[in-house]
C-alpha cells in the first residue's frame, strides 16, 4: 500500500485555483453567484456542449473548469482543498474533514473531457455531495471520481 499524506495547500497552488476560476466561469457560462449544483451542471454542460460543437479546451479553460467543478464539490460537501503528496508526486485536491476520501478535480475533470464516454462530473458530484460514498478502509484514502 502506498502511503500518501495529506497536508495544506500552498499558498501558491491558492493562488492558481483563483486565478484560473474565472476561466472556468467563462467557459461554463456561470458567474460565482451560482449554487453548487448550478455550477456543477454548468461544468458537465459545458463538457457536452465542447463535444457536440468540436471544440477543444485550452489548457488554461481545462484548469479553470476542473477548479470550478471543486468549488462546487466544496460548496455542496464540505470537502477541502488540500495537497496530497504520494512518494515523490503531489497533487491539488479535495479531502473530506475526516480524510477517508478525496478526489482530483483537475484531472478529474481533464479525464471527462479527453475521455469519449458520457461526462461524469454531475454525476460524481452528486454522489459527493449527497452520498452515499463507497467504504473507505481504516487509515487509506479511498478517491472518488
Amino acid at each position: 500500500m502506498t502511503q500518501r499524506r495529506v497536508e495544506p495547500l500552498p499558498a501558491a497552488d491558492f493562488e492558481f485555483l483563483a486565478a484560473a476560476l474565472p476561466e472556468g466561469e467563462a467557459v461554463a457560462r456561470v458567474d460565482g453567484s451560482a449554487s453548487a449544483l448550478t455550477t456543477a451542471t454548468a461544468v458537465d454542460d459545458a463538457i457536452r456542449r465542447a463535444r457536440t460543437e468540436g471544440q477543444a479546451f485550452t489548457d488554461k479553460q481545462l484548469a479553470g473548469l476542473g477548479v470550478l467543478w471543486g468549488k462546487a464539490v466544496s460548496q455542496a460537501s464540505g470537502w477541502t482543498w488540500a495537497r496530497i503528496v504520494d512518494q515523490d508526486a503531489d497533487h491539488i485536491c479535495l479531502v473530506a474533514q475526516d480524510h477517508a476520501h478525496a478526489c482530483l478535480p483537475l484531472a478529474f475533470i481533464a479525464e471527462q473531457v479527453e475521455s469519449a464516454e458520457e461526462s461524469r462530473a454531475l454525476l460524481v458530484f452528486e454522489m459527493i455531495s449527497k452520498g452515499p460514498l463507497p467504504e473507505a478502509n481504516l487509515e487509506e484514502l479511498l478517491f472518488v471520481g
